[in-house]
């Protein structure tokens, strides 16, 4: 297990570090080669202190990064919370239901939802009274002093919900997909001939049978949870998202590489832990 470990942890190490020269090439390659900007990436004067537009408070970048990522932390939590949680019982349903097709029928409502008119029109209603009437996207001046901040948390559950829609249909329909070949495999119904219960098949063979690759399609939707960055943004949600996005605008190097990193850091680390547990419990196993 050490050995995997060590293993799996330097492939994560080259990864981030391939990750993050090809950000600085990005950036350069964007805003000096096409932009024509004399500020290169290499030069210590392309940086700087905090820009009074992405703080007013006067805080270092560490203390930018900290402020922006407790704001985040609850959201990302939630999202992944979600994702799990329902993708992966709902897709469990699913196959015990599947003579009546019920993966399509649970994932299509997160689907739904993903794509429907609506919301989005919301979120340009948004970006348009943040540029035109700089108003605030979740009423940032009221502040809670006393007792929980429920607040908070209820303006991390409205970014949270539309950022994993699309991720929870799809990890429905895939934990779902994945027991239904499961089940499909001889073994089964020389155990139905047994005389074993559907139950005792299911959990007791199949699920477990499946583990591993139920838990190597724990990573697939991160993609889709970087929705997120333009939600933060549309609502003037102070996260790392937000973060990236001003900084962009702002062509700040600091605020670009700092967001950046830190979400392909969270990236790597959850790669990492999902690896390690599948090859802990099937080391012969590859993805």
């Amino acid at each position: 297990m050490v050995r995997i470990f060590f293993h799996r942890l330097v492939v994560a190490l080259i990864r981030f570090g391939a990750a993050g020269m090809a950000l600085l090439v990005l950036i350069e390659l964007s805003f000096c080669v096409i932009g024509d900007s004399d500020r290169h990436v290499w030069l210590r004067d392309s940086y700087g202190p905090v820009p009074a537009e992405l703080s007013d408070k006067g805080v270092s970048w560490g203390g930018l990064v900290h402020d922006r990522m407790s704001a985040t932390l609850p959201v990302l939590g939630l999202c992944l919370s979600g994702v799990f949680l329902v993708g992966y019982n709902w897709g469990v349903l699913g196959a015990r239901l599947r003579r009546f097709h019920a993966a399509r029928l649970l994932s299509a409502a997160f689907s739904a939802f993903a794509c429907l008119p609506g919301f989005w029109f919301v979120v340009m209603v948004a970006i348009y009274s943040y540029f035109h009437w700089q108003r605030p996207g979740f009423a940032n001046d009221v502040v809670v002093e006393e007792g929980p901040d429920l607040l908070s948390w209820w303006n991390a559950c409205i970014l949270a919900l539309p950022a994993m829609a699309a991720a929870v249909g799809w990890q429905i329909r895939a934990v779902s997909g994945v027991l239904e070949r499961e089940l499909s495999r001889p073994y089964v119904r020389g155990l139905f001939a047994s005389g074993y219960s559907d139950e005792d098949i299911f959990y007791s063979n199949v699920f477990r049978r499946s583990l591993p690759s139920l838990l190597a399609l724990s990573d697939r939707t991160i993609p889709a949870l970087t929705g997120s960055l333009i939600f933060e943004y549309a609502f003037r949600y102070p996260g790392m998202g937000s973060l990236l996005v001003e900084s962009v605008l702002l062509q700040n190097y600091g605020g670009i590489i700092a967001s950046s990193l830190w979400m392909m850091g969270w990236v790597s680390i959850f790669v990492l832990i999902k690896d390690c547990t599948v090859r802990f419990l099937k080391p012969d196993w590859t993805s």
